[in-house]
């Protein structure tokens, strides 16, 4: 025996036709059975045994609603983050524009120090050769050149070959500029024994106040073997 529900979808179809032929032919002669049949047929809108969509949500919601809170919050973290890091960037660029303002500052100081030391010196002190001593000391006291620094020379080189140790053994004459007596170089410095530029130094006033120029007091020694 059929079942109803299984012949549905075979009667409606008939018996619309056979309404259509009625209707164009005038025929109403549609069989009663037929026409309680359908009639006696569920309807395909009839949704009673169907389970409604809305009826599957209320389960859902909660664990979506979850769901959409963590991306909410992982969101809110993300943010959190982003702006510490850009905090945090911001502050060590600082700090390092900080130290780096700081260093040039100290290095600033260092160069104005070591300009009025070399000033008052008269000379670099980071320059060891003596010849080099000569020079910066001849142009910054008595603005004397190369040409007269050849005359400082050719008289240093025949005195003591720029030895700060050279010491005459007859006569007892000391140092780069051969003093005599050895003690008048304390005039220049403390420290006249051992340092070439404390020497140069009393040397070259010593030049300046007797000839004038170093090229003075060449012309004197190249005739008379002492100056």
């Amino acid at each position: 025996m059929w079942h109803s529900r299984r012949m549905q979808p075979f009667v409606r179809p008939v018996v619309a036709v056979l309404a259509a032929l009625s209707f164009a032919t005038g025929f109403t002669g549609v069989p009663q059975d037929a026409t309680r049949v359908a009639a006696a047929l569920p309807s395909v809108d009839d949704r009673d045994s169907q389970i409604s969509r809305d009826d599957t949500r209320p389960t859902m919601l909660p664990a979506v609603a979850r769901a959409l809170e963590q991306r909410r919050a992982a969101l809110s973290q993300t943010k959190v983050e982003i702006a510490v890091a850009e905090r945090t960037l911001q502050v060590n660029e600082f700090v390092t524009a900080r130290n780096k303002a700081e260093q040039e500052a100290r290095i600033a100081e260092q160069k104005a120090l070591y300009a009025e030391q070399v000033k008052k010196l008269g000379y670099d002190p980071l320059t060891t050769d003596p010849r080099d001593i000569a020079k910066i000391m001849m142009l910054n006291e008595y603005e004397w050149g190369e040409d007269e620094f050849t005359c400082v020379n050719k008289i240093f080189t025949q005195e003591s070959n720029w030895q700060w140790d050279a010491k005459n053994p007859s006569s007892g004459a000391y140092g780069i500029p051969q003093s005599l007596p050895a003690t008048k170089m304390a005039s220049a410095g403390d420290d006249w024994k051992t340092n070439p530029a404390t020497q140069i130094k009393w040397g070259l006033k010593y030049i300046k106040d007797r000839y004038g120029t170093p090229c003075d007091g060449w012309d004197f020694k190249a005739v008379h073997g002492w100056y």
